[in-house]
């Protein structure tokens, strides 16, 4: 899945670009918080009758490690990262977001994170789903705010995770 992604991210950003236009980003995550819970059982033990109680990553730059690419044309933004996830694990995604200018320097962004590795069971707590790695489609919101050649998001993830993160023009 992470060579079909990669290669999926170069397809979309060739086919949809113009390139006197569009911007090449490079961001990382500032810090990551999650609503609703702070903790997690954790089933990934040799025995899935014997949990761990665990608090989930959150927290600043060191917590998630998110860092990716970000290409940015007149409405969209393709990008892909990488970051620790809510379980401590190494998560890839890609991003695809539509861009609706509020002013020069603030962007409203909606659109979609494809995420490979989240495991259900510990999503969404239940010992008897799977715990293998998946594909996830993760809708989400934020607003940008630009200046020069820097920017900062402030993003909304189902179910109930924030993000703040840095990015630069190239």
């Amino acid at each position: 899945p992470e060579a079909y992604m990669k290669s999926l991210l170069a397809l979309c950003c060739m086919l949809l670009s113009v390139p006197s236009l569009a911007e090449h980003r490079v961001f990382v995550g500032l810090y990551s918080d999650h609503y609703g819970y702070k903790q997690y059982e954790d089933y990934r033990a040799s025995s899935r009758r014997h949990q761990e109680i665990r608090p989930l990553n959150q927290g600043g730059p060191k917590a998630s490690k998110l860092m990716g690419y970000m290409y940015t044309a007149p409405g969209y933004s393709l990008g892909a990262c990488t970051f620790k996830n809510s379980f401590y694990e190494r998560t890839h995604c890609l991003l695809g977001l539509l861009r609706y200018p509020v002013t020069d320097s603030v962007i409203f962004e909606t659109g979609l994170n494809l995420t490979y590795g989240y495991r259900p069971a510990l999503i969404m707590q239940m010992a008897s789903l799977s715990m293998s790695k998946k594909l996830l489609p993760i809708p989400m919101v934020g607003i940008t705010f630009e200046y020069k050649k820097s920017s900062l998001s402030y993003n909304y993830m189902a179910p109930g995770i924030t993000t703040l993160v840095l990015a630069w023009k190239l």
